[in-house]
Formats: C-alpha cells, sequence, structure tokens
C-alpha cells in the first residue's frame, strides 16, 4: 500500500478483519509485482485476508450483468475482471472496496453495496 490515504483506509480494516479478497482481485493486485520475492510477499499479505470463492454461479451472475449494462450500451465499460469481481462480492454479501467508477455502474444495475476506498479523483 504505497498511497498514505488508501494505507491509512485499509489498515483499520485490516487489523479488524473485515478485508476479503478473491482469486481474480489477488491476480490484478500481483500482476504488478516486480519480481518473484515482491509476488511471493504480496501473497503471504493478501493471505491474511478473507477468501470468497469464485463459483460457476458467480461467473454466470457476471454475464447477467453485462447483459443488464449492455441494455443501456453500457457493457464495455465494465471489464470482465471488474465484473466477475462484483457478482463474487455480491454472492458472498460483501461490499465492493473500489478506486474505479465501473463499479458505480455495475451497482446501479445490481443494487449491490459499493464504497470509494478514498474520495474519487483524490489519488493521481
Amino acid at each position: 500500500m504505497h498511497l498514505p490515504a488508501v494505507r491509512d483506509r485499509l489498515i483499520p480494516l485490516l487489523e479488524r478483519g473485515l478485508l476479503a479478497t478473491c482469486a481474480i482481485v489477488d491476480l490484478e493486485i500481483l500482476y504488478s509485482a516486480r519480481n518473484a520475492e515482491d509476488h511471493a510477499r504480496g501473497r503471504s499479505v493478501r493471505r491474511g485476508f478473507d477468501w470468497l470463492p469464485l463459483t460457476d454461479e458467480m461467473g454466470e451472475r457476471a454475464i447477467e450483468v453485462q447483459g443488464l449494462l449492455a441494455q443501456s450500451g453500457d457493457h464495455r465499460r465494465a471489464s470482465l475482471a471488474d465484473l466477475l469481481i462484483a457478482a463474487t462480492a455480491e454472492r458472498h454479501g460483501a461490499v465492493v472496496l473500489h478506486y474505479d467508477a465501473d463499479y458505480d455502474g455495475i451497482a446501479k444495475v445490481t443494487g449491490q453495496s459499493v464504497e470509494w476506498v478514498v474520495e474519487q479523483g483524490s489519488v493521481p
């Protein structure tokens, strides 16, 4: 966590055991590892989070939500990863803590809980 505002928001949640992750989130975060050591360190930290399994049902829900977004022409706005992450969180009753306006668009059609990790536009 390199940005102080993000770190300040996440640390208390982590300390209270309120952060969860799934395979897609971990893949996205670990993609930015600089080397094998950095990847292993990041993976070790993420093992401290609750694990939300991604199932076929969640894949089906992501496709369904993409179809709902297509009704307004917004289906290309949300990435495949965002759709799968949102579907996983929705099915597990978790809030999506994010810094990506696409989740707000997804939430408009799903009604699920999403929240900006820090104020939109505050991270350079």
